[in-house]
Parts: structure tokens; sequence; C-alpha cells
């Protein structure tokens, strides 16, 4: 027998006025679908990401100026060439990956329809409901007029806020922040 922690599952105690479900349907714009994959691309703090850039530029200016003092040692460049890699990867693979994702849904031009349930699942029209929780980079985030949400490295969803009324924006919040790791930016 396998010694392991039991995932046993939490109560969840929601408020009585979140509804059973919420549906919704809507069109997604490109500009709504690039904040929500730039939100999801990033996932370290804009702190974090603002220290280690400032990290590897000094590495990799340091590493040149090394270089050009004795250009035979060629690991200074070496050095140099992998912090500029990595800085790159920072900054601008997330945002490429986000154009990507957005374009993908502009090309798309569909209308979505989406379910959220009470019971911690979203789901899409004639589709399996998906666990909120679905694994470890679950995650929800709301803007002041979005919620992006990502239940497992497979699915995103994004809806954004003009479809919904408060009511529904309160429920929607409540399931979220119970069930899924929620932020609001």
């Amino acid at each position: 027998m396998k010694k392991g922690k039991s995932k046993e599952p939490k109560e969840i105690i929601l408020p009585e006025d979140v509804a059973e479900s919420y549906r919704f349907s809507y069109d997604l714009t490109y500009d709504e679908a690039y904040r929500a994959f730039s939100l999801l691309a990033f996932k370290r703090s804009s702190k974090f990401r603002l220290i280690a850039g400032i990290i590897l530029t000094a590495a990799a200016v340091l590493m040149l100026v090394l270089f050009a003092m004795d250009n035979t040692k060629v690991m200074d460049l070496f050095l140099a060439v992998i912090a500029i890699l990595l800085l790159f990867y920072l900054i601008y693979f997330p945002v490429l990956k986000a154009r990507k994702g957005a374009r993908a849904v502009e090309r798309a031009k569909g209308t979505y329809r989406v379910a959220i349930t009470d019971t911690g699942t979203i789901s899409l029209p004639h589709e399996k409901p998906i666990n909120l929780d679905g694994d470890k980079d679950a995650r929800a985030i709301e803007t002041d007029d979005l919620f992006v949400i990502r239940p497992d490295s497979y699915h995103t969803f994004c809806i954004p806020k003009r479809v919904m009324k408060e009511k529904e924006i309160y429920g929607v919040r409540e399931i979220l922040a119970a069930y899924i790791s929620y932020t609001k930016a």
C-alpha cells in the first residue's frame, strides 16, 4: 500500500443567494481575449518580473563588458546570450503567447456559451463539465470587466462582465473564490 496524502474533499458552503448555476452566451472581442491570455501568461507577479528583469539585464551587460575587455573569454559572451534569451522568455514570450491565443479566438468568431455551477464545475454546451480545480495550475482572475478562468492546462474561459447582471457577477465571484485559486486584478 502506497503512503501519501489522501485528498479529502473540503466542504464548500456558499451564501444562500448564490444560484445553482449561471449561464452566459456572448461574443468575445480580440481585446478581451488578449487581456485574458495576458493575465494568464504572466504566472509570476509584476514585482518578481521586474526584479528578475533587472538582474538578467545587469548580468547580460556585465558579461558583455567582460567579453569586450578580453574577447578570448567566449564563456562571457555565451553567458550574456543566455541572459538575453532568458530576458526574452521572461518579457516577450508571454506577450507572444497572449497574441497567439487572442488571434485564435478572433479567427473562431463564435458565440460562446458557458455554464458555471455551484458544485464547482464549468462547461460548454454538449460537453462534459470540467471541475474548476482541475489541476495544480487552476486559477481564476477577476478584472474590472472580465472573469478569466483556467480550470486546467487545457481549458481557458473568458467571461466578460458586460453580459452579466450584478447578482450574476456576485454569484460567479463567490463560486470561483470557493473552488479555485482566485485573485482580483
